[in-house]
């Protein structure tokens, strides 16, 4: 029984003109040929998202069914392709997700491909050739013509990936997903937010922006920030916001009293505009007045734990050899 099936319509739109050029590439190539693509980048980039809609396309457009799974070391060729099981006391040659879906001329998206053995992803080299044929026993799969089959992966520097064998890559077309625009990142939080929270957003676009642009500021290869961060910090905050509108507290002089003012509403502005800001009416305007009065509303100490636990701040991560505590304490000093 075959239960990886897309459901279509939880797959969510992409968002971003960058995102929606590689769609429109990837799409051209699937509809056109039978070669299989390769999604590679950093964590959050977009890619599963991108497979999932160039997925949904292709099987509506050819009526098709399309079908995900993810890979990890411990599957084989027998649960994954095609093998021999026990079926009522005999041994039988049964289809996994991918036969199944070579038979019926569907595409499938295989993600977390750099999870498995490099075993494992050679024994894809048939089903990738022009013929695209698997076998056990005395049963052999031949796909049809309309079979498509798309890869997702991390880059195979995040702990846990292997590298690709040359005979698997050599039969493949490589896509790089890089991390989308700041823009794109801002209006893929909102988006994010607003499927996956159950309570109404209300957090004002100048606060996402700041922090889709702090994330950018810390992000590194071996601190991959993405708009999930970003999403979970918006959605605590949105949790966690409980002073009234007009409540003055002591959190306001802070960004209206000090020899610092002017600097902290400057990096401010900084980050909502995302480029350097000197005007006085930038600096003054509304958009940073907003910013102060909902991070007052917030407090400015809990704006800044929400920001570290969004952040993977108190997460023990395996970066190799990486020197991980000077990266959060960049993170901790640059909050506000």
């Amino acid at each position: 029984m075959i239960n990886s099936q897309l459901d279509s319509s939880s797959v969510p739109n992409v968002v971003g003109i960058e995102p929606r050029k590689l769609l429109d590439k990837g799409y051209k190539i699937i509809s056109n040929t039978n070669w299989p693509l390769y999604l590679t980048g950093p964590s959050g980039s977009g890619k599963s998202i991108i497979a999932m809609n160039m997925a949904k396309r292709y099987a509506d457009e050819n009526n098709v069914p399309a079908y995900y799974v993810q890979l990890s070391p411990e599957q084989t060729k027998t649960s994954l392709i095609l093998g021999l099981r026990l079926v009522d006391g005999s041994l039988k040659a049964v289809n996994g997700v991918v036969a199944e879906c070579m038979e019926k001329g569907g595409i499938v998206i295989i993600d977390e491909a750099a999870h498995a053995t490099q075993e494992m992803l050679l024994m894809f080299n048939s089903i990738l050739d022009r013929t695209s044929i698997t076998s056990i026993g005395d049963k052999t799969v031949i796909s049809k013509d309309t079979f498509r089959i798309l890869f997702c992966a991390n880059d195979s520097t995040y702990s846990g990936n292997v590298k690709l064998p040359q005979s698997f890559a050599q039969r493949l077309v490589g896509f790089y997903c890089d991390y989308p625009s700041w823009q794109d990142e801002v209006e893929i939080v909102k988006q994010v937010t607003g499927d996956e929270c159950a309570v109404a957003i209300k957090v004002p676009d100048e606060v996402i922006q700041y922090i889709v642009s702090l994330m950018r500021e810390i992000r590194k290869e071996k601190f991959p920030l993405s708009v999930r961060n970003a999403s979970i910090a918006t959605v605590l905050l949105e949790l966690a916001l409980k002073k009234e509108e007009n409540e003055v507290t002591e959190d306001d002089k802070y960004f209206t009293q000090g020899s610092n003012v002017e600097s902290v509403r400057r990096n401010i502005a900084n980050r909502i505009f995302n480029q350097a800001v000197n005007s006085a009416e930038q600096l003054n305007g509304p958009e940073i007045k907003r910013f102060t009065r909902y991070v007052t509303r917030v407090g400015i100490e809990e704006f800044k734990n929400i920001i570290l636990q969004s952040f993977m701040y108190y997460l023990d991560l395996d970066c190799g050899f990486y020197d991980l505590d000077q990266t959060k304490d960049q993170l901790k000093q640059k909050i506000l």
